[in-house]
């Protein structure tokens, strides 16, 4: 039997999917846990990797012992053009500016990780970089002995072969993707390695590299990848051969997450004829329906917009958070503030807040010395900080020099109880003071919301994570989604995460979105006249009503980027028209509208949608401008991006961090 390392991966992650792949004679792409430009960078360091054997460009043209922020600015220049170039080649990529952005970061985390490597050495960077990276895209094969005297071929193309001078080489695989594919990429690297031992009798050291877009190095020990491999992928080997040779004999994979997203979810129904709740059931991977309390949902009071979350450990934050307390108040003393006091530092996921005050005299002073301090931890600690009043109260609000990430699952799981109770209510983040920052599309402060940030600020995350929070718990029957994504690239694995909560196929353009807007203003009005022969005036009332019978499931249209909707004079009318009508109208029948845009101006956002839309969520804005067309106030133009926001859910602005799904 021959096999690849991408299908014994696959064959790990699910035995139907790989035999499948083989009734059709073709490997299956796997969607989950690929990443949008991964290719594009895999082709960027290929390409870096060739371009090192021969001359090398004047900006590493450097002498020996230089910097390491030398070597690291040369070589993310290096590498970055060698992006550009990739990216020329296809004017789609114009479509997709956050991602872009995100592999730009992976490319420039990729040349930081280098220079450090080659700095600790003693010759020139332009040898050292030759050097350290031998070898990309390299393609291996070997046997395997099976049980029973059979004999596999394996073959593999590993990502690259690192050959540092003062250590044992190193087979390294790339990875864009989040952690929660570890398990398999721990044997593909494992896999990796022993092909190189068998084929060239090299013995590597399995790295895997990941850029999401901070990088993460995992360096396995060899005795835990032989391990992994003689135990469990040599014997995975044997198994995948009867597979072939029987596919009704696959098993179905543990993994309840991979049905509803399966590239051969139809033809795995005629295979295997068993009834498999996690592939035969709704709703999706995305959604965890629980049994409505009987005699249907009962109504919930909405909260405060920030739910409190249980404490987490983040020791490495309260210690700098101690230290720049104490830096503060040492600054304010010198500068001739009496008895300055400041209160516990508040630590948060990526900002933290010190609470400064006078024992005696007036708050004056700290006013007055505040810009100094700011400058000084600015000039003395590299810390970017900024002074704010609210009232009597005064803050000095830092940026963190390790921001802790914040993880959608940790903040679902803490508000559990309250987001099972009734459909509707979702996360958007976690605030600086780690409370989870809520809303509820019942609330008349929250029924649509308006989200803006520039590019690269994080919206698409944000995004999908209130869709991801707002189905976790409820069935399609009690929610419903209609996505909008002029850009193509928003809602592509969410999309498929959540089909059968998808009230038709994802819209791209303004031909697909009109009649579907048009559609939703027929259901509301459909709605309207059922709940005048009910009596009730609204959805939610109506459950009580109906007591378990035929429910109305709530509609939610999520539209990224619907800023190129109104940029046509023919669709921008229709579009703000209906836009306006449903954001009037459609609360009470159970629709609800989220609106993005990247580009917020008084053209894109005119005043008859932003009256309509009282959530305001704020993304890092390229102006204060900007930010007043969305908040009303300025500020936003001042985050930090990457999901630093300000939501403001009625009462007013509320900082906070929107999570990573």
């Amino acid at each position: 039997m021959n096999a690849s390392v991408t299908e014994i991966r696959n064959a790990l992650r699910c035995p139907r999917v790989f035999a499948l792949g083989r009734l059709r004679g073709r490997q299956v792409a796997f969607p989950l846990g690929a990443s949008a430009l991964g290719s594009a960078f895999h082709r960027i360091v290929e390409a870096f990797a060739r371009a090192v054997d021969g001359p090398p460009p004047q900006v590493l043209d450097l002498a020996p012992g230089c910097a390491t922020e030398a070597i690291e600015a040369a070589l993310s220049r290096w590498i970055l053009e060698l992006g550009a170039r990739e990216l020329e080649t296809d004017p789609g990529y114009a479509s997709m500016p956050a991602e872009v952005d995100d592999l730009a970061e992976a490319l420039r985390q990729l040349a930081a990780y280098l220079a450090a490597r080659i700095a600790k050495g003693d010759e020139p960077p332009r040898r050292a970089i030759a050097a350290l990276v031998a070898e990309a895209e390299v393609g291996l094969e070997t046997t395997v002995e099976l049980d029973g005297g059979e004999v596999a071929v394996v073959t593999g193309r590993i990502d690259a072969l690192y050959a540092p001078r003062d250590a044992r080489a190193e087979v390294v695989e790339y990875k864009l993707t989040h952690d929660s594919n570890e398990e398999l990429d721990r044997a593909q690297v494992a896999l990796y390695r022993f092909l190189l031992s068998r084929s060239r009798d090299l013995d590597a050291v399995p790295v895997i590299l990941r850029f999401n877009p901070g990088l993460t190095i995992t360096q396995l020990a060899r005795e835990t990848a032989d391990a992994l491999v003689a135990g469990r992928l040599v014997p995975l080997l044997g198994r995948m051969s009867a597979w072939v040779e029987r596919p009704g004999s696959a098993p179905a994979t543990d993994r309840t997450d991979l049905c509803p997203a399966c590239p051969v979810r139809a033809e795995c129904r005629e295979v295997y004829a068993e009834h498999l709740t996690s592939r035969d059931d709704p709703p999706s991977n995305a959604a965890r329906p629980r049994p409505a309390p009987q005699g249907g949902l009962r109504p919930a009071a909405m909260p405060e917009p920030m739910a409190p979350r249980r404490e987490r450990r983040d020791e490495e934050g309260r210690e700098e958070a101690e230290g720049l307390r104490s830096k503060i108040v040492g600054i304010l003393r010198q500068q001739g503030v009496g008895s300055p006091h400041a209160k516990p530092p508040v630590v948060g996921a990526r900002i933290i807040q010190v609470e400064v005050s006078v024992a005696a005299g007036s708050i004056g002073r700290i006013d007055r010395a505040a810009k100094d301090v700011v400058h000084r931890l600015a000039a003395e600690d590299g810390v970017t900080a900024a002074y704010e009043k609210k009232g009597g109260l005064r803050f000095f609000r830092a940026e963190r020099r390790r921001p802790r990430t914040v993880v959608l699952s940790d903040l679902i799981a803490d508000r559990a109880d309250w987001l099972r109770e009734r459909p509707g209510r979702f996360v958007i983040g976690e605030a600086v003071d780690g409370e989870v920052v809520c809303g509820d599309l019942s609330d008349p402060s929250s029924c649509h919301l308006l989200v803006g940030g520039a590019t690269g600020s994080g919206k698409s995350v944000l995004l999908r994570s209130i869709v991801t929070s707002l189905a976790h718990f409820h069935p399609p029957s009690a929610v419903r989604f209609t996505l909008i994504d002029p850009k193509r690239v928003s809602f592509g694995r969410l999309a498929v995460g959540l089909a059968a909560h998808l009230s038709g196929p994802v819209c791209h353009d303004v031909a697909e979105t009109l009649p579907v807007l048009e559609g939703l203003v027929e259901q509301m009005e459909d709605r309207y006249r059922i709940l005048e022969e009910e009596a009730v005036q609204s959805v939610v009332e109506l459950e009580e009503v109906r007591q378990g019978r035929e429910r109305i499931p709530l509609e939610v249209v999520v539209v990224d980027e619907f800023q190129d909707l109104v940029a046509s004079k023919e669709t921008r009318e229709p579009f703000i028209a209906l836009v306006r009508r449903l954001g009037a109208k459609a609360r009470a029948a159970g629709i609800h509208l989220v609106l993005a845009t990247q580009r917020p101006t008084r053209d894109s956002v005119p005043g008859s949608i932003k009256a309509n839309l009282p959530g305001k969520i704020a993304l890092k804005t390229a102006s204060g401008l900007e930010s007043r067309i969305i908040l009303d106030q300025a500020g936003a133009e001042s985050l930090l991006g990457k999901g630093d926001l300000l939501a403001d859910l009625g009462s007013w602005p509320v900082r906070g961090q929107a999570p990573i799904a």
